[in-house]
């Protein structure tokens, strides 16, 4: 039996166990707390009070940008966090798939800026859509026809000027015009993380550092850092079951195939519009 969508409030999935840094604290202090909580993002507070948000891919995009060459344990994190999206407990989970895509963000505050109770990501909305949806909606009504792809050859440093000019944070990788892996943010951060050099922003003597053409990630070939192979789902399959694989792989993007040949990407902000139509 499909549950009455308007009982249904972001109090009912949200989480209360916030991973947080002070504001005083640094980039090195939100990373380590992303890694050793395996998340994306961190919130951050002053005293008691929540004031901002750093995901993975703003660490990224801040480091690509800046040009100070401090170590990562020398930048503050109120120099790179976002502001938080504050809503009530009472919002119901369509408004708040509406809230994030309106928003083009991945997490909402529930509280205000003097206390915030949890927190609610697009994945809880995921799970709840997958318990609600009756499996009539399909893929082919909601998948992304035009994404950005880019072959295994390039190199990391392009792959980010295109993520920071378009806004984006996958790009489908392609062998041979064929899809051969794709490409996040999240992977970008993790290879950061896995070469131990991420503790200096600036490693190498070029003035560009870390990620620049001739820098230590940012020299390396995109095939080397991809999610190598591209899960996909044909489009007359149901957008439940496309959610459902998306949660279960842990993973953001799926390609859809109609008759073997890719017709476009799904991703979870698909799904948050297929949530957000629900009736």
């Amino acid at each position: 039996m499909i549950r009455a969508q308007s009982a249904d409030t972001i109090s009912e999935i949200m989480s209360t166990d916030i991973i947080s840094i002070q504001e005083t604290q640094t980039i090195h202090d939100g990373v380590s707390q992303m890694v050793a909580n395996k998340v994306s993002k961190v919130f951050v507070y002053n005293g008691e009070k929540p004031i901002g948000i750093i995901s993975d891919k703003d660490v990224i995009r801040f480091l690509y940008i800046d040009r100070s060459k401090r170590k990562l344990n020398e930048v503050f994190a109120s120099e790179v966090m976002n502001q938080i999206c504050f809503v009530v407990d009472s919002m119901t989970c369509t408004q708040a798939a509406q809230m994030m895509m309106i928003n083009k963000i991945s997490s909402l505050g529930i509280g205000s800026k003097d206390k915030m109770e949890g927190v609610v990501t697009k994945s809880d909305l995921i799970n709840y859509y997958i318990s609600v949806d009756p499996g009539k909606t399909k893929i082919v009504d909601y998948l992304t026809v035009s994404f950005f792809a880019a072959p295994h050859h390039s190199k990391i440093h392009e792959i980010l000027k295109k993520m920071i000019m378009h806004d984006i944070s996958r790009i489908v990788v392609t062998s041979n015009d064929t899809p051969a892996g794709i490409i996040t943010n999240g992977d970008i951060f993790r290879t950061s993380i896995a070469t131990d050099k991420m503790g200096i922003v600036h490693d190498h003597s070029d003035d560009d550092g870390l990620w620049s053409e001739t820098g230590f990630v940012g020299s390396q070939i995109t095939a080397e850092v991809m999610t190598e192979g591209l899960l996909t789902m044909p489009s007359h399959h149901t957008m439940r079951d496309a959610a459902k694989l998306l949660l279960d792989e842990r993973i953001d993007t799926l390609g859809v195939k109609d008759n073997d040949t890719m017709i476009g990407i799904l991703n979870k902000t698909n799904v948050l519009q297929a949530l957000a139509d629900l009736k």
